[in-house]
Protein backbone atom coordinates (compact mmCIF):
# COMPACT_ATOMS: atom_id res chain seq x y z
CA UNK A 1 0.00 0.00 0.00
CA UNK A 2 2.74 2.46 0.85
CA UNK A 3 4.60 1.83 -2.39
CA UNK A 4 1.45 2.24 -4.47
CA UNK A 5 0.58 5.51 -2.69
CA UNK A 6 4.03 7.00 -3.24
CA UNK A 7 4.02 6.41 -7.01
CA UNK A 8 1.38 9.05 -7.94
CA UNK A 9 3.06 11.57 -5.62
CA UNK A 10 6.41 10.99 -7.30
CA UNK A 11 4.84 11.36 -10.73
CA UNK A 12 3.21 14.68 -9.77
CA UNK A 13 6.50 16.00 -8.39
CA UNK A 14 8.30 14.97 -11.54
CA UNK A 15 5.71 16.70 -13.74
CA UNK A 16 5.94 19.85 -11.63
CA UNK A 17 9.72 19.88 -12.05
CA UNK A 18 9.34 19.47 -15.81
CA UNK A 19 6.81 22.33 -15.95
CA UNK A 20 9.11 24.60 -13.94
CA UNK A 21 12.04 23.69 -16.19
CA UNK A 22 10.00 24.46 -19.29
CA UNK A 23 8.83 27.77 -17.83
CA UNK A 24 12.41 28.71 -17.00
CA UNK A 25 13.49 27.79 -20.53
CA UNK A 26 10.66 29.87 -21.99
CA UNK A 27 11.66 32.83 -19.81
CA UNK A 28 15.30 32.44 -20.85
CA UNK A 29 14.39 32.32 -24.53
CA UNK A 30 12.12 35.34 -24.11
CA UNK A 31 14.94 37.34 -22.51
CA UNK A 32 17.32 36.24 -25.26
CA UNK A 33 14.81 37.32 -27.91
CA UNK A 34 14.39 40.74 -26.27
CA UNK A 35 18.17 41.14 -26.11
CA UNK A 36 18.60 40.22 -29.78
CA UNK A 37 15.78 42.56 -30.76
CA UNK A 38 17.42 45.43 -28.85
CA UNK A 39 20.75 44.68 -30.52
CA UNK A 40 19.07 44.64 -33.93
CA UNK A 41 17.36 47.98 -33.29
CA UNK A 42 20.65 49.50 -32.16
CA UNK A 43 22.44 48.17 -35.24
CA UNK A 44 19.69 49.50 -37.49
CA UNK A 45 19.86 52.93 -35.84
CA UNK A 46 23.64 52.98 -36.22
CA UNK A 47 23.36 52.00 -39.87
CA UNK A 48 20.86 54.76 -40.62
CA UNK A 49 23.06 57.26 -38.77
CA UNK A 50 26.06 56.25 -40.89
CA UNK A 51 23.94 56.51 -44.01
CA UNK A 52 22.67 59.96 -42.99
CA UNK A 53 26.21 61.21 -42.36
CA UNK A 54 27.36 59.81 -45.69
CA UNK A 55 24.51 61.60 -47.47
CA UNK A 56 25.40 64.86 -45.70
CA UNK A 57 29.05 64.55 -46.70
CA UNK A 58 28.10 63.75 -50.28
CA UNK A 59 25.37 66.29 -50.91
CA UNK A 60 26.43 69.26 -48.80
CA UNK A 61 24.60 71.77 -46.56
CA UNK A 62 21.53 70.80 -44.58
CA UNK A 63 19.32 73.19 -46.55
CA UNK A 64 20.01 71.40 -49.81
CA UNK A 65 20.89 67.82 -48.86
CA UNK A 66 19.01 64.58 -48.92
CA UNK A 67 17.79 63.73 -45.43
CA UNK A 68 17.08 60.39 -43.78
CA UNK A 69 14.14 60.31 -41.37
CA UNK A 70 12.79 57.01 -40.05
CA UNK A 71 14.25 55.18 -42.99
CA UNK A 72 12.56 57.34 -45.64
CA UNK A 73 14.50 59.61 -48.02
CA UNK A 74 13.10 63.12 -48.30
CA UNK A 75 14.08 64.59 -51.66
CA UNK A 76 14.09 68.10 -53.01
CA UNK A 77 10.67 69.69 -53.24
CA UNK A 78 11.12 70.47 -56.90
CA UNK A 79 11.78 66.81 -57.70
CA UNK A 80 8.70 65.82 -55.70
CA UNK A 81 6.62 68.27 -57.71
CA UNK A 82 7.97 66.85 -60.94
CA UNK A 83 7.19 63.29 -59.84
CA UNK A 84 3.65 64.26 -58.80
CA UNK A 85 3.08 66.04 -62.07
CA UNK A 86 4.29 63.03 -64.05
CA UNK A 87 2.11 60.73 -61.95
CA UNK A 88 -0.95 62.88 -62.56
CA UNK A 89 -0.29 62.82 -66.28
CA UNK A 90 0.08 59.05 -66.26
CA UNK A 91 -3.11 58.58 -64.23
CA UNK A 92 -5.12 60.33 -66.92
CA UNK A 93 -8.48 61.96 -66.23
CA UNK A 94 -10.37 61.96 -62.90
CA UNK A 95 -12.52 59.03 -61.88
CA UNK A 96 -15.66 61.18 -62.18
CA UNK A 97 -15.08 61.82 -65.86
CA UNK A 98 -16.55 59.43 -68.40
CA UNK A 99 -14.05 57.95 -70.80
CA UNK A 100 -14.71 58.92 -74.39
CA UNK A 101 -15.04 56.06 -76.88
CA UNK A 102 -11.70 55.23 -78.34
CA UNK A 103 -11.16 55.67 -82.03
CA UNK A 104 -8.90 53.46 -84.09
CA UNK A 105 -5.48 55.02 -84.47
CA UNK A 106 -3.82 55.15 -87.85
CA UNK A 107 -0.77 52.93 -88.12
CA UNK A 108 2.38 54.64 -86.94
CA UNK A 109 4.73 55.76 -89.65
CA UNK A 110 7.95 53.89 -89.84
CA UNK A 111 11.04 55.95 -89.31
CA UNK A 112 13.48 55.70 -92.11
CA UNK A 113 16.70 54.03 -91.17
CA UNK A 114 19.99 55.77 -91.54
CA UNK A 115 20.76 59.45 -91.84
CA UNK A 116 21.06 62.11 -89.17
CA UNK A 117 18.18 64.05 -87.68
CA UNK A 118 18.00 67.59 -89.02
CA UNK A 119 18.92 70.27 -86.52
CA UNK A 120 16.17 72.77 -85.58
CA UNK A 121 16.07 75.60 -88.13
CA UNK A 122 15.34 78.24 -85.47
CA UNK A 123 18.75 77.81 -83.85
CA UNK A 124 21.29 80.50 -84.80
CA UNK A 125 23.89 79.48 -87.34
CA UNK A 126 27.58 80.37 -87.37
CA UNK A 127 29.27 79.73 -90.70
CA UNK A 128 32.86 78.53 -90.77
CA UNK A 129 34.27 78.76 -94.31
CA UNK A 130 36.89 76.17 -95.23
CA UNK A 131 38.80 77.50 -98.25
CA UNK A 132 41.45 75.93 -100.42
CA UNK A 133 44.89 77.49 -100.05
CA UNK A 134 45.68 80.16 -102.63
CA UNK A 135 48.27 78.01 -104.38
CA UNK A 136 45.78 75.13 -104.74
CA UNK A 137 43.17 77.14 -106.68
CA UNK A 138 44.69 76.43 -110.07
CA UNK A 139 44.09 73.59 -112.51
CA UNK A 140 46.69 70.87 -112.32
CA UNK A 141 46.61 70.43 -116.12
CA UNK A 142 46.85 73.95 -117.58
CA UNK A 143 47.22 76.23 -114.54
CA UNK A 144 43.90 78.04 -115.10
CA UNK A 145 42.53 79.72 -111.98
CA UNK A 146 39.70 77.66 -110.50
CA UNK A 147 36.23 79.15 -110.09
CA UNK A 148 33.73 78.33 -107.36
CA UNK A 149 31.14 75.87 -108.69
CA UNK A 150 29.24 75.01 -105.52
CA UNK A 151 29.34 74.49 -101.80
CA UNK A 152 28.99 71.42 -99.61
CA UNK A 153 27.37 72.20 -96.27
CA UNK A 154 27.29 70.02 -93.16
CA UNK A 155 26.05 71.01 -89.73
CA UNK A 156 26.96 69.96 -86.20
CA UNK A 157 25.37 70.96 -82.91
CA UNK A 158 27.63 73.17 -80.82
CA UNK A 159 27.18 74.33 -77.23
CA UNK A 160 28.74 77.54 -75.96
CA UNK A 161 29.70 76.99 -72.29
CA UNK A 162 28.34 79.43 -69.74
CA UNK A 163 30.56 82.45 -69.27
CA UNK A 164 30.68 84.37 -66.02
CA UNK A 165 31.64 88.01 -66.30
CA UNK A 166 31.49 91.16 -64.19
CA UNK A 167 29.57 94.18 -65.43
CA UNK A 168 31.10 97.45 -64.21
CA UNK A 169 28.62 100.29 -63.99
CA UNK A 170 30.61 103.49 -64.41
CA UNK A 171 28.63 106.65 -63.59
CA UNK A 172 30.24 109.80 -64.94
CA UNK A 173 30.06 112.87 -62.75
CA UNK A 174 29.70 116.36 -64.22
CA UNK A 175 30.35 119.63 -62.47
CA UNK A 176 30.79 123.29 -63.29
CA UNK A 177 34.53 124.12 -63.56
CA UNK A 178 33.86 127.74 -62.63
CA UNK A 179 31.90 127.47 -59.39
CA UNK A 180 32.80 123.86 -58.53
CA UNK A 181 29.26 123.27 -57.30
CA UNK A 182 26.18 121.44 -58.50
CA UNK A 183 27.82 118.11 -59.33
CA UNK A 184 25.49 115.93 -61.39
CA UNK A 185 25.68 112.18 -61.96
CA UNK A 186 23.58 109.68 -63.85
CA UNK A 187 21.21 107.63 -61.67
CA UNK A 188 22.31 104.15 -60.66
CA UNK A 189 20.57 101.23 -62.39
CA UNK A 190 17.73 99.65 -60.44
CA UNK A 191 18.47 96.44 -58.54
CA UNK A 192 16.11 93.54 -57.87
CA UNK A 193 17.88 92.89 -54.57
CA UNK A 194 19.10 96.04 -52.83
CA UNK A 195 22.72 95.95 -51.62
CA UNK A 196 23.37 92.85 -53.73
CA UNK A 197 25.92 92.40 -56.50
CA UNK A 198 23.73 89.89 -58.37
CA UNK A 199 22.42 91.08 -61.72
CA UNK A 200 18.83 90.39 -62.84
CA UNK A 201 20.19 87.90 -65.36
CA UNK A 202 22.02 85.97 -62.64
CA UNK A 203 18.95 85.88 -60.40
CA UNK A 204 16.80 84.64 -63.27
CA UNK A 205 19.37 81.96 -64.10
CA UNK A 206 19.59 80.74 -60.49
CA UNK A 207 15.80 80.65 -60.03
CA UNK A 208 15.26 78.78 -63.29
CA UNK A 209 17.98 76.24 -62.51
CA UNK A 210 16.63 75.57 -59.02
CA UNK A 211 12.86 75.47 -59.56
CA UNK A 212 12.64 74.42 -63.22
CA UNK A 213 15.67 72.12 -63.52
CA UNK A 214 15.75 70.97 -59.84
CA UNK A 215 19.41 71.99 -59.51
CA UNK A 216 20.19 72.71 -55.82
CA UNK A 217 21.88 75.94 -54.86
CA UNK A 218 25.05 74.30 -53.55
CA UNK A 219 25.56 72.56 -56.90
CA UNK A 220 25.09 75.86 -58.71
CA UNK A 221 27.68 77.33 -56.36
CA UNK A 222 30.10 74.58 -57.38
CA UNK A 223 29.42 75.31 -61.06
CA UNK A 224 30.10 79.02 -60.57
CA UNK A 225 33.26 78.17 -58.64
CA UNK A 226 34.58 76.24 -61.64
CA UNK A 227 34.12 79.43 -63.66
CA UNK A 228 36.10 81.40 -61.08
CA UNK A 229 33.14 83.16 -59.45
Amino acid sequence: MNSSASTPSASVSQLQRQVRAQQEEIARLHQLMEKKEAEWEAAKAALFEQFRLAIERQFGPSTEKYRVAQGDLLINEAEVAVDEEEASVQDGTDDDEVDAPTEPHPPAKRRSRGGRVALPPELPRVEVIHELPEDARHCHDDGTELKEVGREVSEELHVVPARVEVIRHVRIKYGCPACEEGVQIAPAPAKLLPKSNASPTLLAYVATAKYQDALPLYRQSQIFARHGA
